[in-house]
């Protein structure tokens, strides 16, 4: 998918990913086992810095973020936030992590794996696998 360069990186900036990296919440780890080693047909990387923002996890092939939402989470600043990183040409996926707490810990977020996927299909322009 064509879109504008990202900005660089600053050292801050990776470094303080790479911390984050070390630190997921539950439900970031629940997610990154589901993602990661391109078991979706894509390849995602966690904690991704771009501009003045960290992306949870990010395909770049389709230019696509996923975001973890906790009760941190300003849905003001998000709309800014996202609004930011469109101009980029990368859109923002968002499940709320209240979700990965359920007695069926599967059940309640598979939907929104299945539409993680067909929104990288579509983003990228190729099937999953």
């Amino acid at each position: 998918m064509a879109g504008r360069k990202s900005p660089k990186r600053t050292k801050e900036q990776v470094e303080l990913a790479q911390k984050a990296r070390k630190t997921p919440s539950v439900a970031e780890e629940i997610i990154w086992s589901i993602v990661r080693n391109r078991k979706l047909g894509f390849k995602f990387k966690r904690e991704y810095p771009i501009g003045r923002y960290r992306i949870d996890f990010y395909c770049d092939e389709a230019k696509l973020g996923l975001e973890m939402d906790g009760e941190q989470h300003d849905p003001v600043q998000d709309k800014v936030r996202d609004a930011n990183l469109a101009s980029l040409g990368i859109y923002i996926f968002r499940i709320p992590n209240v979700e990965f707490f359920q007695i069926d810990p599967l059940a309640p977020y598979r939907d929104h794996i299945e539409e993680l996927v067909k929104l990288c299909e579509l983003r990228s322009g190729r099937p999953r696998f």
